[in-house]
């Protein structure tokens, strides 16, 4: 069966950029979820349709610059107003219903960048899947060693223009890797069939510095959930983001990278997961405990804030458990 394609959204940055997205309405909505994409919002059709189920209306946006969105593609650099900008006519569009922010690896980023573009009490809570939270958290790993191989491959495919390009044959990344290694990464791309504009880039990537998330998220008044992995190469800033952010925060973990457990490939692996519920024991309980449609759980007990404390707790669910554990942490 064809999945629903939802239909047309048409929003406008502050500078009157014309952003567009898909809208995939619900049933009986008891809230909206709002996902900044730059991989095609299009292609979100399951996941919304997931969110329509739960008694969400759910908005993809594809950002700046991508796909249908109008503008220049800068990554990690226009998405506090953008989002902002959204937050606000989806507000006046369907007033009254609660708004939660979502996203996964870049849309994390374009999550927790709307959130901090908002008014107190706009967003009800924010959900970050394996946050990419800016350009130096993506061009070095958590030991300072260069992530070069996976940033060429990035930048190259998705990075410089509007929709993806071809990605890199193994061998030409291979040998753009060895080059960069040896020349230097900016000195490298001068060989390369980039634009200007791609080079400059390019160049911000590698002299960016890291996000001090405490400043950049201070003002955050939504409770969050960070989910992350123990193999994601995201994961230390995931760790570092559920400690950093100024109001309650939950971080959920387990035994998976990037793609979460559909990137598990061990078959025993993939039914512990399976029977242990999944993220989705996580996930649903966390929204029903903030006030939103999800599903009721015991454990969600542990949320409640301690006097005088910012709540910080955790779900972590180990390589060869078959069930979560749900614990309080340090504040």
């Amino acid at each position: 069966m064809t999945p629903d394609p939802g239909r047309d959204h048409r929003g406008t940055a502050p500078d009157g950029t014309v952003l567009r997205g898909r809208w995939w309405e619900s049933a009986h909505p008891r809230a909206v979820v709002l996902i900044r994409t730059p991989y095609g919002a299009h292609l979100h059709a399951s996941t919304a349709r997931s969110w329509n189920e739960r008694g969400y209306h759910c908005l993809v946006q594809d950002v700046r610059g991508r796909y249908r969105s109008q503008g220049s593609w800068a990554p990690y650099a226009r998405e506090q107003q953008d989002g902002g900008a959204l937050l606000e006519q989806v507000a006046a569009e369907h007033p009254g219903l609660p708004v939660v922010l979502f996203g996964a690896s870049y849309a994390a980023h374009t999550a927790l960048e709307a959130a901090r573009a908002a008014a107190p009490g706009a967003v009800a809570a924010v959900i970050a899947l394996v946050p990419a939270l800016g350009l130096a958290e993506t061009a070095w790993n958590a030991d300072g060693e260069p992530q070069i191989r996976h940033r060429i491959g990035w930048w190259h495919q998705h990075g410089r223009t509007g929709r993806p390009a071809p990605p890199l044959p193994p061998a030409e990344l291979d040998r753009r890797t060895a080059h960069a290694r040896e020349r230097g990464v900016l000195e490298a791309a001068e060989d390369w069939d980039w634009p200007p504009e791609a080079r400059a880039g390019w160049r911000r990537l590698w002299t960016s510095r890291r996000t001090d998330l405490r400043t950049r998220y201070r003002g955050a008044t939504a409770p969050l959930l960070v989910v992350s992995g123990d193999h994601d190469f995201f994961h230390a800033d995931a760790r570092r983001l559920a400690r950093e952010w100024s109001a309650a925060s939950h971080f959920a973990g387990g035994p998976w990278g990037h793609r979460l457990a559909g990137g598990v490939t061990d078959p025993d692996r993939r039914a512990r997961i399976a029977a242990a519920g999944g993220l989705s024991r996580v996930i649903d309980p966390w929204l029903a405990a903030n006030g939103l449609p999800g599903t009721p759980a015991e454990w969600t007990r542990l949320l409640a804030p301690g006097p005088g404390t910012r709540t910080r707790t955790r779900s972590l669910l180990g390589p060869e458990s078959a069930a979560w554990r749900h614990e309080r942490t340090p504040s």
